[in-house]
């Protein structure tokens, strides 16, 4: 017989949570970090094809480019509710994965009809557009998922000893992202190559489609994990108490947390209509800590879309051509592929903020050479590709060390609102910046992200303090 949430029951089940039967509860699924190599995997060819194709909107269709990412990254943001609600109707963070991937599928066969010159131009604006409307609602349903599915990838090996470290979220998130962003490089590097040799970009986006096609099966084969609040279900309830020790109102107390605990799963797995799910995202703002981490939301969010858009649109296509933003986009990804596994590794082992505070300081370093040195003295190669390495580590150490603050900042069965949560204020803040594109000069974005990054940095060393005062 299975239990839901993926645990095998071996032998009869009896009403005492704490009877030696049910002590025998086990995950069906091994615990180990395979589950996150085989989503990197599934990651490495879907984003091979998207991250090449968002960094050439800008430059291949101008301002139809940034709105489509405008359009992409809004209904990416206002999307959060629907996203928590179809992670519980499909039944689960796999199926969101799923279905989350299948949009990037369609986004590119919408890029492959723009690119078709016999297409005229008021078809474009619609079949770009609805594609990425359709991109921005799965982007949400898919990034929310693979932060939970990370969370229970670790969970597991945490509690099973597979890891060296007491907390391995770090690690985790860092493996996907390493994925994600060796994609990014491998296919900016082809990308440019293809389109300086002649090749047509209805070709490139074809080769693009197929890779994305690829990675959605490869995510189609993902098992299926535990949810996290059934995983601490196990370990509280039945795992720490040895029965035999257990006594009068020692028991009494385990069998109470036990049905808590249970109560709480089951109040998981049956909101999931719509209203609740909006409701569970708006409540989730009133605790502490989610007001703490906004600023790093925004800032995450500011740093990718000025990356993806503003540096792609108006710093390199000015200063080196359309056809170098491959390469230069290439150069970003790899130390972002580096920095995300780096920075994940080192902190599980010396703590989130060091690595958090040092990407903030490449942030500003990367805005002020932006700011002083203007688009008209980027002539130099080695400028261009030094801004683009600085603001690929900054992304870094934005993308690993927030995902792995919101797993650990609040109780299991609220990390998928939290996550719904980061992925809702991260892409409307790209939103933002992408929309305000072709209206508002360079220095003027460049000093709102350089602005929002030292916030993010002040609001970190305010909790940081105040969490010294506590422990003191």
């Amino acid at each position: 017989q299975t239990m839901a949430g993926g645990f095998e029951e071996e032998g009869p089940y009896e009403s005492d949570p704490l009877s030696p039967a049910t002590m025998k509860i086990k995950p069906t699924v091994p615990a180990t970090f395979g589950p996150a190599y085989h989503l990197g995997v599934g990651f490495f060819l879907i984003f091979a094809a998207c991250m090449p194709t968002q960094n050439l909107l800008t430059s291949l269709n101008g301002k139809l480019g940034y709105y489509s990412i405008a359009v992409l990254y809004f209904c990416m943001s206002f999307s959060g509710p629907i996203a928590t609600f179809a992670i519980n109707y499909l039944g689960g963070t796999k199926a969101g994965l799923v279905t989350g991937g299948l949009s990037y599928v369609v986004f590119q066969i919408a890029n492959i009809l723009v690119g078709i010159p016999e297409v005229p131009d008021a078809a474009n604006y619609f079949i770009l557009l609805s594609a990425s409307a359709v991109l921005g609602l799965g982007a949400c349903v898919l990034w929310t998922s693979e932060g939970v599915y990370a969370s229970q990838v670790a969970t597991l090996a945490d509690q099973h000893g597979v890891s060296t470290v007491k907390n391995s979220l770090g690690y985790v998130n860092g493996v996907v992202l390493v994925f994600l962003q060796s994609a990014n490089w491998v296919m900016n590097l082809a990308s440019s190559a293809i389109l300086t040799s002649g090749v047509s970009p209805v070709i490139l986006f074809i080769i693009l489609a197929a890779a994305c096609g690829g990675g959605w099966i490869v995510v189609l084969f993902l098992p299926s994990l535990p949810d996290p609040a059934q995983i601490i279900q196990i370990s509280t309830g039945f795992e720490s108490i040895p029965d035999a020790e257990i006594i009068g109102d020692a028991k009494e107390e385990g069998k109470k947390e036990s049905v808590q605990q249970s109560d709480r799963v089951k109040s998981s797995e049956t909101s999931v209509s719509a209203w609740d799910s909006i409701m569970d995202l708006i409540n989730i703002h009133k605790h502490e800590k989610m007001i703490s981490l906004l600023a790093l939301f925004f800032a995450c969010g500011l740093n990718q879309g000025y990356l993806y858009s503003t540096f792609t649109g108006a710093v390199i296509t000015p200063a080196l051509g359309e056809n170098w933003v491959g390469y230069v986009m290439a150069a970003s990804a790899a130390v972002d592929a580096l920095g995300s596994y780096m920075f994940g590794f080192l902190s599980d082992r010396i703590g989130r903020h060091p690595i958090l505070f040092a990407g903030a300081f490449i942030n500003i370093v990367a805005c002020l050479i932006v700011i002083l040195l203007g688009t008209s003295s980027m002539d130099a190669y080695v400028t261009v590709f030094l801004i683009a390495i600085l603001l690929g580590i900054a992304d870094a150490s934005w993308m690993t060390i927030t995902s792995a603050l919101v797993a650990e900042s609040f109780p299991k069965e609220d990390v998928t609102n939290a996550f719904a949560a980061f992925t809702m204020w991260r892409s409307f803040s790209t939103a933002v910046i992408s929309l305000l594109g072709p209206f508002i000069p360079l220095s003027i974005r460049t000093g709102i992200l350089a602005a929002f990054v030292v916030i993010a940095g002040i609001s970190q060393v305010i909790v940081l303090r105040r969490s010294s005062r506590i422990m003191s």
